[in-house]
C-alpha cells in the first residue's frame, strides 16, 4: 500500500518539487498550502506522515503541531522543512512527540531517507506494542503458506507481462529511461529548492516584476537580483545603482562571450566571469564603446527574457560575485528605461523588416569602414537574391544579435530593401 504523505508549504514552487519528488506509486501524495487546511486533511485522509512547513498563513507550524498533538491526540509522524533549521527543529523536538526535522535546501534523496527514518522507528513502536498483546490463536501452518503462494502467484501473472505506463515497452526499458533522467532532476529539484530557500529569507522581494520594481530594487545597496520560475532563472548584479552584468541559469556567459566572437570577429578562450571576458577583449584592442554597445545589447535583450516568465518572482541575495563587475561597463540605472525603451522600439521595427518573406536585402555599395565582423558578414550575404531570414540562417545560435545588426544597417541606409 503507498505511503499517504501531507505535505503542507504555502509556496507553489516547492508543491511542484514535491510532485517531483515522491511521483511513483510508492506514494500517495496530498498537497495544502496552509495548516488551516491541512488539519482538515489530517482528520480525513489520514496521512502516514506529514511534511511541514514552519511559516505558514492562518495555523503556522508550532500551533499546527499543538493540534495535531493535544486536541486531536494523533501521534502522526511530523517532519519539520524549515530554513531556520536548528534554531526551531529543536525546540519542536522538545516540545512534541514523534517529530523531526530537515533543513531546506535539501537533497531529494535526504528527505525520503529521513521519511523512512521516522515511519520506521514508528512500525518497531507499533511491533513492540503488539508483542505485548495476548497472542490470539493462528490459523493452521499449511492453509496460510497456501494462501500467500496463490495471492503471490496471481500477482506474478497479473504484473510480470504488464506493459509500462509510460512507454507501453518493456518495464526494463522504462528503468533505464527514468534512470537516465534521475541525475539531471535531481540538479533540478536542488536547484529549486536554493531559489525557494533564498526568496523565503530575503528581505527584498516580490511578484512578478515590472522594469520599474528592477530599477527601484537596484538603484540602491548592492547584491544579485534573482528573477526566476519553475523554468529558468536570471540573476543581475547591481552596485551603487549600476547594473553591471546579467546573466541566464543555462548560459552563464557562455552566451555574451559568442556574441562578442560575432561581433568582434575575434576568438575568446572559454571563461567562467565577465571581467575575464572583458581582459580578453582588451588584449585585442577592442574598443570600450564597442564592448559597452554590445554589452548593453546583450543586457536589453536578457532583461526583456526575464520579464516576460510567467509566473516569476524575484529576490535580492547580498552575495555578489566581484568577478562578474568591470567598472567601465556598465548601465546606469537612471539610463535603463530610456535605453530599454529604445531597445524595444527598434526590435519592434526591425521584425517587421526581417520577418517579410518578400523584402530582399541588398548592400547600398560601402562595405568597407568602421563596421563590426558581424556587421561585415551580413553585408557580404545581402546579394539582393537571399531573404532576411536565409541571410538569418547563417547566424545560428546568435540570430538575435544577427537580425539586430541587420535592421540597423537597414535603418541607417547602409542595406537597402
Amino acid at each position: 500500500m503507498p505511503t499517504r504523505i501531507l505535505a503542507i508549504d504555502d509556496s507553489e514552487t516547492m508543491h511542484r518539487l514535491f510532485k517531483m519528488i515522491f511521483d511513483d506509486n510508492e506514494y500517495d501524495l496530498t498537497l495544502s498550502d496552509n495548516g488551516e487546511e491541512g488539519l482538515e486533511f489530517v482528520k480525513n485522509y489520514k496521512p502516514d506522515i506529514i511534511l511541514l512547513d514552519f511559516i505558514m498563513p492562518k495555523v503556522n507550524g508550532f500551533q499546527f503541531c499543538k493540534i495535531v498533538r493535544n486536541e486531536l491526540n494523533l501521534d502522526i509522524p511530523i517532519l519539520l522543512i524549515t530554513s531556520k533549521a536548528e534554531d526551531v527543529g529543536e525546540k519542536f523536538i522538545a516540545k512534541f512527540a514523534n517529530i523531526d526535522y530537515i533543513p531546506k535546501p535539501f537533497q531529494p534523496d535526504e528527505i525520503i531517507e529521513k521519511m523512512e527514518e521516522m515511519l520506521g522507528a514508528k512500525e518497531e513502536q507499533a511491533e513492540t506494542v503488539q508483542e505485548e498483546e495476548p497472542e490470539t490463536p493462528e490459523e493452521p501452518f499449511v492453509s496460510e503458506t497456501l494462501e500467500g503462494e496463490k495471492s503471490m502467484s496471481e500477482e506474478s501473472i497479473e504484473t510480470e507481462y504488464e506493459p509500462s505506463v509510460l512507454t507501453g515497452e518493456a518495464p526494463d526499458l522504462e528503468s533505464k529511461i527514468i534512470k537516465s533522467l534521475q541525475p539531471h532532476l535531481r540538479k533540478l529539484i536542488q536547484k529549486m529548492i536554493q531559489l525557494e530557500t533564498g526568496y523565503q529569507e530575503a528581505e527584498v522581494k516580490g511578484e512578478h516584476p515590472q522594469l520599474e520594481d528592477l530599477i527601484r530594487v537596484m538603484r540602491n545597496g548592492e547584491g544579485v537580483l534573482n528573477l526566476f520560475n519553475f523554468e529558468k532563472t536570471f540573476s543581475f548584479n547591481f552596485k551603487d545603482g549600476k547594473l553591471f552584468f546579467a546573466k541566464s541559469s543555462k548560459s552563464g556567459v557562455e552566451q555574451i562571450s559568442e556574441i562578442f566572437q560575432h561581433v568582434t570577429g575575434v576568438t575568446l578562450f572559454k571563461t567562467d566571469t565577465f571581467a575575464e571576458i572583458y581582459e580578453q577583449l582588451k588584449a585585442m584592442d577592442i574598443s570600450d564603446a564597442q564592448i559597452q554597445s554590445t554589452f548593453e545589447y546583450y543586457t536589453y535583450n536578457m532583461i526583456n527574457t526575464a520579464l516576460n516568465l510567467e509566473e516569476s518572482r524575484y529576490f535580492v541575495d547580498e552575495n555578489i560575485d566581484n568577478r562578474d563587475i568591470v567598472d567601465s561597463v556598465y548601465i546606469n540605472m537612471d539610463n535603463l528605461k530610456s535605453g530599454f525603451s529604445d531597445y524595444l522600439e527598434e526590435k519592434a521595427e526591425i521584425n517587421k523588416i526581417v520577418y517579410d518573406d518578400n523584402l530582399i536585402p541588398q548592400a547600398a555599395g560601402q562595405t568597407e569602414g568602421n563596421f563590426s565582423e558581424l556587421e561585415r558578414k551580413i553585408l557580404s550575404l545581402c546579394d539582393g537574391k537571399r531573404n532576411a531570414g536565409q541571410i538569418l540562417k547563417f547566424f545560428g545560435n546568435n540570430t538575435q544579435m544577427a537580425k539586430n545588426s541587420l535592421g540597423t544597417l537597414i535603418l541607417t541606409g547602409f542595406i537597402k530593401i
